[in-house]
């Protein structure tokens, strides 16, 4: 009977140590290459004359895209700060390397789903710079070997719309 119990034993540990390889070695599977375009975290800042963009949408549009990356396009939302981070699979985890044209736009009124997140100069902005064929901003993602944060980080883009009101004549 003792010798039952100890079979009994040893089979239902043999059998959770199985199903837990088996769990391991699930998890393992997709670890190799799935054939994603690596991406490295990317942060930058937007100022619309000088202030932070708040709500600002940011896209990053490739330049000389290949196959992988024609469809690619990070993007990110400028936070209160004038910060943004892009994503590109998942929230926050950056971009691919390589050379982009910038564009930037708010939602319209109708669309903002926070009051006040937007410039009372939005429709001039976007004519300005929301123009994917021809953008007016360029960025490059690109590590740097001297980099040890691992974090990209473009400069600051610095937006104004002046010249629209350059020839108003209601003075």
């Amino acid at each position: 009977m003792l010798m039952d119990s100890n079979r009994r034993r040893a089979s239902r540990l043999m059998c959770r140590w199985v199903a837990l390889g088996l769990l391991a070695s699930g998890s393992f599977i997709g670890c190799g290459d799935s054939g994603r375009v690596p991406v490295y975290p990317v942060r930058g800042k937007v100022l619309l004359d000088g202030e932070p963009a708040v709500g600002a949408y940011i896209k990053f549009i490739p330049v000389n895209p290949n196959e992988k990356t024609k469809w690619m396009i990070p993007k990110g939302i400028v936070d209160g700060e004038g910060n943004y981070r892009l994503d590109t699979y998942t929230t926050g985890d950056g971009a691919p390397e390589g050379e982009y044209g910038v564009t930037i736009n708010w939602p319209t009124p109708e669309e903002d789903t926070e009051p006040n997140t937007f410039p009372e100069v939005w429709a001039e902005v976007r004519d300005k710079y929301a123009d994917r064929k021809n953008p007016q901003l360029h960025a490059v993602v690109q590590l740097s070997a001297d980099d040890e944060s691992g974090e990209i980080t473009v400069p600051t883009f610095e937006l104004s719309v002046d010249e629209y009101f350059e020839d108003d004549t209601d003075e």
